[in-house]
């Protein structure tokens, strides 16, 4: 099978600076007396103030009106509960700024707290490195054989030469050694979609209970996920592609794949040209947590800070949520030039922030050249030639931070099965990283994935948890 388009190789959702919004959407949140505040609740509790006042408190606008209007009319406000966000939609006939001039009214009056943003594109920015020469590829001839240092039978896992260098293979290995009880995980893809037929991926896709659709797609509202970009399915295969089923590749997260113990969610808000919507991603957030996802692989960015993205990703951290972001591909130290959600992770204990390092375990590992670092990124994983799944049923090579990061939530999805939750994953993966990698930032304190390593930390944990529980007599 032909790899996918090299024009589709694209990596990384990144926010266009110059952009402005693209959807006349809103992005509210409000608190009053320390709890969080419906805007539906405001028109209101502002009636009675004003009416109690006699009438000399604010006199309401037209467009004060019309707003709260908007507020009750059904459909009109997405309520984002898991992450404490609420999105006013834009068919209503009032923008932001006519909400922000609402809001301010109702602060003064009621003594309310909020934030309050227009809604972000995203796009998708090109490929780091050229692939020219590896979209002619063919898994037949030049992929095969399986992989004898991953003990994997896929026949492309030959390519995969990175999971070779995040020891990944003696990871699966410590595990069946150990032969814990695995849990049951989800984890939610955030991206483009997914070829929902690839061979590779159909056995390891969450199910939902009300409909048995496997996610969701916040562009069009609809259970129809399928990726006519590329990058998703990429990224999807990358973290729990079926192993061991002498097809295609080998996915980090599932070891054994007769019964695959991680299972994807798959939530599109990117489009085939690479755009998407700050909201959407929210909306995307917002389903994982509400759905049981335990971590989310974020293969996206924006280049402006925005407060209520913040607020959903710590109100996620919050509820048990571990995220996966990427650091970005533009050779940049973040400190000078900011990369969001990355640079939210000094913030978010359970966020991990992914940079990209070289792939080769014949050479020495390195940060890749395009990485972006930070003091504050402490993990790498391999990005550059990354071989993975691709829409119509094929395989395809990519580069980038987009790669390292579904790499990185694989891993952190193994460990979940282990029993490990919240921001215990993301200790162990920080704190069993390899000492620093060279760098031309200078950074001493970035190191890369070890797999091994983290497993072994992981089953040491659960198993003195374990023990201590049996000595307090839990469980019995």
């Amino acid at each position: 099978m032909l790899a996918y388009s090299a024009f589709l190789s694209t990596l990384l959702v990144y926010a266009l600076a110059s952009g402005g919004a693209v959807s006349n959407r809103t992005l509210v949140t409000i608190s009053y007396r320390g709890n969080r505040l419906d805007i539906r609740h405001v028109p209101n509790m502002m009636a009675k103030v004003i009416s109690a006042s006699g009438g000399r408190a604010y006199a309401l606008t037209q467009d004060d009106h019309e707003c709260e209007r908007c507020f009750a009319q059904d459909g009109m406000v997405y309520d984002l509960k898991a992450i404490g966000i609420q999105i006013v939609e834009s068919k209503c006939s009032v923008g932001h700024s006519q909400i922000l001039d609402y809001l301010r009214k109702a602060e003064d009056l009621l003594d309310i707290e909020f934030e309050c943003e227009p809604d972000s594109e995203v796009s998708l920015v090109p490929n780091p490195l050229s692939h020219t020469a590896q979209t002619s590829h063919i898994i037949t001839t030049k992929c095969n054989g399986g992989n004898s240092v991953l003990g994997t039978n896929d026949p492309a896992s030959s390519c995969q030469r990175n999971l070779e260098v995040i020891r990944l293979g003696a990871a699966w290995e410590a595990v069946r050694s150990a032969g814990p009880e695995l849990k049951d995980v989800i984890l939610a893809i955030i991206d483009s979609g997914v070829d929902m037929t690839h061979p590779d991926l159909v056995n390891q896709f969450w199910r939902n209970p009300s409909d048995n659709s496997i996610g969701f797609n916040f562009i069009t509202n609809s259970t129809n996920v399928a990726d006519d970009n590329g990058h998703g399915t990429h990224c999807a295969g990358n973290a729990a592609a079926q192993t061991n089923n002498s097809i295609g590749i080998a996915g980090v997260a599932n070891m054994d794949g007769s019964m695959p113990h991680v299972k994807l969610m798959i939530l599109k808000f990117v489009d085939s040209y690479g755009s998407g919507l700050a909201s959407d991603a929210m909306r995307a957030l917002n389903f994982a947590v509400e759905n049981g996802a335990a971590l989310s692989s974020h293969s996206y960015g924006y280049a402006i800070p925005k407060k209520l993205l913040e607020t959903g990703f710590k109100n996620a951290a919050a509820a048990g949520h571990v995220t996966i972001v990427s650091a970005g591909n533009n050779r940049a130290r973040l400190e000078d030039d900011a990369h969001y959600p990355c640079s939210y992770a000094p913030e978010i204990p359970s966020m991990l922030c992914i940079a990209a390092s070289t792939s080769d375990p014949t050479e020495t590992v390195s940060l890749a050249s395009f990485s972006n670092a930070a003091t504050f990124i402490k993990v790498a994983a391999p990005g550059v030639y990354i071989y993975s799944t691709m829409p119509r049923g094929s395989y395809g090579y990519m580069s980038g931070t987009s790669m390292s990061t579904p790499t990185t939530a694989g891993v952190a999805a193994l460990l979940a099965t282990l029993g490990l939750k919240g921001q215990d994953i993301t200790n162990i993966i920080i704190n069993s990283r390899t000492t620093g990698i060279p760098n031309e930032f200078n950074l001493s304190d970035i190191g890369e994935v070890d797999t091994l390593k983290a497993v072994q930390m992981a089953l040491k944990q659960v198993i003195s948890f374990a023990a201590s529980n049996s000595l307090r007599g839990y469980g019995r």
